[in-house]
């Protein structure tokens, strides 16, 4: 029966770690041992939560939760940091769901479903983003429309919270985004399964800013990413309207 644990990187066994790398490295093909061993470090402070049978490693997801000042509410309210979700070839599940749901529990509360909560993830995949409008009515940005009555501006939000972390932001309109450390990634055998989104829009948007790119008959995952800012709250009425955002 598998287990779902949750470990900072210093007390991860030599095991777990060996078989991290390994998903990393399938995921990241192109990244320098730079980039992989930061990921095995506490340099930004996440956590990670382990899906294992045994001793072996079926998947992991990096999450962080912090209590900060937001600009969606006027008292600090969780923000849950989404990291790299990987998983081994062989398992068939959602990672993602599977760890998101009992890190949540584990950390915030079993009543996290209401809670005030802001999500913030750097998302390469069209398939990834497209969960995350579902999970965050509420997102930036919003490929929808704009017309809201009340106006949030997080620009200040986002380079002070990922500004720390060293990531390099580029602001264009109504979007952000992350520049990676790493080349472009060949996905031409995994774009239909696990990239393209069911929604052509969030596709078009996507490649239309080069974070997947069409080049030569082949696709590439770019070294770009979208940064997206998620707000939810069962009980307020504008968490179920989109964000309106100035730059």
């Amino acid at each position: 029966m598998s287990q779902v644990i949750q470990r900072k990187p210093h007390a991860l066994s030599n095991k777990e770690k060996n078989q991290l790398k390994s998903l990393l490295k399938r995921y990241y093909p192109t990244a320098n041992e730079e980039y992989i061993n930061a990921r095995l470090s506490n340099e930004y402070g996440f956590d990670i939560v382990l899906l294992k049978y045994h001793d072996i490693v079926l998947g992991a997801s990096y999450f962080k939760t912090d209590k900060l000042k937001t600009p969606f509410y006027n008292k600090k309210i969780w923000v849950v940091h989404f990291g790299q979700a990987l998983k081994n070839e062989y398992y068939q599940g959602s990672i993602i769901w599977r760890t998101g749901h009992w890190y949540a529990k584990k950390n915030i509360s079993y009543l996290y479903p209401i809670k005030r909560t802001v999500g913030l993830s750097v998302i390469s995949t069209p398939k990834v983003f497209e969960h995350f409008t579902k999970l965050f009515k509420n997102h930036f940005p919003n490929l929808g429309s704009y017309e809201v009555e009340k106006s949030f501006s997080i620009t200040a939000f986002l380079r002070n919270t990922y500004g720390k972390r060293g990531v390099q932001l580029k602001f264009d309109s109504n979007y952000c985004f992350a520049i990676l450390d790493f080349d472009p990634i060949d996905i031409t055998d995994d774009w239909e399964r696990h990239y393209k989104a069911k929604n052509k829009a969030i596709n078009e948007f996507f490649i239309t800013n080069e974070i997947i790119k069409f080049k030569d008959n082949r696709i590439y995952d770019n070294n770009i990413a979208l940064v997206a800012c998620g707000y939810r709250n069962s009980w307020d009425f504008m968490a179920k309207q989109p964000v309106r955002i100035q730059i």
